[in-house]
């Protein structure tokens, strides 16, 4: 299995459950200027977690400083590990999503944002997803804005499918289309029909 890392925006995540987290899954925290110290609770169980747990505390208290400070470790990170399976956990998706899309689309990593830890990974959902097509569609459900062209579903298919031939990855998109979970207009645009993805 490769690698999984979630790197946490603590700037602005401020409720989480280290217990609930994959035992496989590293966790790096990025603490504000603002932010001194981690509640107890929260420093114990990720003092538990040893190597698994890291944390950087940016001194700095200007806008998007710990945006900056992710991007920069989540490129260390690939750097090191292109295989590596990274979920920047982080209600900044202004700054987050195109580099995300740029990552994923362009240069064919793995990552994702989320907002809610139980989004990042499946086995905190509490969902035992058996097939890649039961994984598209817990994925499609957890996404806020659906793609709306064919070209942004492949997109968004290859980047979470990387492991499947080109072939297979179609073979999703037509599921989709002969189960009647999204349709196409003659303008080429996408309705997906969110009660069939439930």
């Amino acid at each position: 299995m490769n690698e999984r890392i979630l790197l946490v925006d603590y700037e602005n995540i401020k409720a989480m459950d280290l217990a609930a987290l994959p035992d496989d899954v590293k966790v790096g925290f990025v603490l504000g200027g603002k932010q001194g110290t981690l509640p107890t609770a929260l420093a114990v169980k990720a003092q538990s977690m040893g190597s698994r747990f890291d944390y950087v505390r940016i001194l700095s208290v200007e806008r998007n400083a710990c945006d900056f400070c992710i991007a920069f470790y989540l490129g260390e990170l690939l750097h090191a590990n292109p295989q590596a399976e990274c979920v920047i956990l982080s209600k900044e998706k202004k700054g987050f999503d195109p580099l995300v899309k740029h990552l994923t689309v362009e240069r064919g990593f793995k990552v994702r944002r989320v907002s809610e830890q139980q989004d990042a990974f499946e086995e905190i959902s509490g969902v035992t997803l058996k097939t890649p097509f039961e994984r598209l569609i817990w994925l499609l459900k957890k996404e806020k804005v659906l793609p709306r062209k064919r070209q942004g579903l492949e997109g968004k298919v290859k980047s979470w499918f990387q492991d499947l031939s080109p072939a297979d990855r179609d073979g999703l998109v037509a599921q989709l289309f002969e189960g009647g979970f999204v349709k196409e207009s003659e303008k080429e645009a996408l309705t997906f029909f969110r009660a069939q993805l439930r």
